[in-house]
């Protein structure tokens, strides 16, 4: 009987980045452990399947049912914390993303003035006793049970209560191995006592793990009726929630209208999530209808990963405000810039792209009619630089997982 290792993260909804990590985290401990059962574990019990992403099991009803069934033969389950900004993402936001729409605007009504009653509220909801419920707790692990982190984000870790913080470390500093995909995470734990390794975001092994399957996609459903509206290339374009109020649109359509006009590239907007709190299609046909030529762009509709993954990877440039669409885009080598606003995803935008970009950062902030010159860029970009970072990347993240998946290996 061989020990399971539990995939954690936020699988559990519908995001291009998180449903990306699971992905990539399962083909490779299955290639590196393959007698090893996994599963995948958040903080809800979910089935993203029909979204390109897995059956998930809530972390905490999982142990639980581990424990029920107690069996001295049974080695403890490893797990592996893959990645994500788990580090800054609260029992409430956690709540709110793991709702339908109108169930997350519902419990904004309700809850979201209660600042100190709403974590209590969303624990309780959850059925987790954690503050920051994509940690994990080792204490609620199996006597024996070990965790790695591969690629953690905490760009906001500072900024959580005093005792969140503290409990958080402890974990921090149970864990075997301990990687984190930024430099501004790295220096706030280490402020905390806490050495963690820097590794680039796992996202960036798509290429090299999920390349074929993507390319399957590419050739049928929405990918390839793309390729054949815009035979000389498109924009892959994508723009968060938060960019959705009329000023940030007022001020971004100009901007691809002129990009357009100068490329003579089609235009394919698209949303890298449908969690709340991520993107809204609504906000990208808004967006479409401010364009001077609306004919030569469409609203992408699928919501499946791969076909996502085929949008980006098969364009002339990627734009977009979700990081995970720009680490797409650079892992198949594609140029990408992307857009930031003052705000947390800008933030920890900023602080991976200073990490693993400070050559080629390709930044747009949005100002009213201002020309995307980070587009500009990023299309100027040599392909043989784009190539070699990449490559570098995709190797920095795989030496990353190596080491996770040796340090949990059973002896």
């Amino acid at each position: 009987m061989r020990a399971p290792i539990i995939l954690f993260g936020a699988f559990d909804r519908h995001n291009l980045g998180d449903l990306l990590l699971g992905r990539i985290a399962a083909a490779l401990t299955q290639a590196r452990a393959p007698a090893r059962p996994i599963c995948f574990a958040g903080a809800a019990t979910r089935d993203l399947r029909g979204f390109g992403g897995a059956p998930v099991h809530g972390l905490d009803g999982l142990l639980a049912q581990w424990q029920r069934t107690p069996d001295p033969l049974r080695p403890p389950p490893d797990l592996l914390q893959v990645g994500g900004e788990i580090l800054g993402c609260t029992a409430w936001e956690a709540a709110v993303m793991l709702e339908s729409p109108q169930g997350a605007a519902a419990l904004i009504a309700a809850h979201d003035r209660d600042l100190a009653g709403r974590e209590a509220w969303a624990r309780e909801h959850l059925g987790i006793t954690r503050a920051l419920p994509y940690l994990a707790s080792k204490a609620r692990l199996p006597a024996g049970s070990r965790i790695a982190h591969v690629g953690s984000g905490g760009v906001d870790f500072a900024r959580l209560p005093a005792a969140t913080r503290s409990a958080a470390v402890a974990e921090l500093g149970a864990a075997t191995v301990l990687h984190v995909r930024d430099r501004c995470t790295r220096d706030t734990l280490a402020a905390a006592g806490i050495e963690a390794r820097l590794a680039p975001d796992p996202g960036v092994l798509v290429a090299r793990v999920l390349g074929p399957a993507i390319a399957r996609h590419a050739g049928a459903g929405e990918p390839a009726a793309v390729r054949l509206r815009f035979p000389a290339g498109w924009v892959a374009a994508q723009v968060s929630a938060e960019f959705g109020d009329d000023a940030s649109l007022d001020a971004l359509a100009p901007g691809l209208d002129r990009l357009q006009r100068d490329s003579g590239l089609g235009l394919v907007l698209f949303c890298a999530g449908r969690a709340p709190w991520h993107d809204d299609p609504a906000v990208l046909h808004r967006l479409r209808a401010r364009l001077h030529a609306p004919v030569h762009s469409l609203v992408a509709a699928s919501t499946h990963l791969l076909d996502l993954c085929a949008l980006i990877a098969g364009c002339t440039l990627c734009l977009a405000s979700s990081l995970h669409a720009r680490i797409v885009a650079a892992a198949f080598a594609r140029p990408a810039a992307s857009l930031v606003q003052p705000s947390a995803q800008g933030a920890k935008l900023r602080a991976y792209l200073e990490t693993w970009h400070a050559d080629a950062l390709h930044l747009h902030a949005i100002e009213a009619g201002a020309p995307i010159t980070a587009a500009d860029a990023a299309l100027a970009e040599p392909a043989p630089a784009r190539d070699a970072r990449a490559a570098r990347l995709a190797e920095g993240a795989a030496a990353a997982f190596r080491r996770c998946l040796d340090a949990l290996a059973r002896r």
